[in-house]
C-alpha cells in the first residue's frame, strides 16, 4: 500500500461481513475510520473492526463493532500521538527486516 489520505476501501473481517473504511497512512502505519469519521481498530479477539478509544495516547478497542452504535468516549477523527505512531511504524519496519544472520548471508551470496 502506498500513502493513502482519506481513501475509501473495503476490508474483510474474520467474523463479520466486509466493511467500508477510510484509510489514512501507509504500509508502516495506517489509521482507519468509519465513513463518518470515527476511528476503528481491528479487534483480533472479536475478529471485527471495533470503535477505537484513546488511552494514554494510543488506541484501544472499545469492543463495540463498527456496525453498532457508538460507544461512550468515541471521538470523531481522534488520532494517536506522534510518539505512538512513530513507535508502531518503527516496530513494523523492524519486523519486516530479515534477521541479522540472513542479512549477512545475503551480502556474501
Amino acid at each position: 500500500m502506498g500513502k493513502l489520505s482519506g481513501e475509501k476501501v473495503t476490508i474483510g473481517q474474520a467474523d463479520g461481513p466486509d466493511i467500508d473504511l477510510v484509510v489514512h497512512g501507509d504500509e508502516l502505519y495506517a489509521r482507519y475510520e468509519t465513513p463518518d469519521g470515527y476511528p476503528v481498530i481491528y479487534d483480533e479477539r472479536r475478529g471485527l473492526f471495533c470503535y477505537a478509544l484513546l488511552r494514554g495516547g494510543g488506541f484501544i478497542s472499545s469492543g463495540v463493532p463498527a456496525s453498532e452504535s457508538l460507544p461512550p468516549g468515541a471521538r470523531r477523527h481522534a488520532a494517536e500521538t506522534d510518539a505512538i505512531r512513530q513507535e508502531k511504524a518503527e516496530a513494523k519496519a523492524a519486523a519486516r527486516r530479515p534477521p541479522p544472520d540472513e542479512r549477512k548471508r545475503g551480502a556474501r551470496s
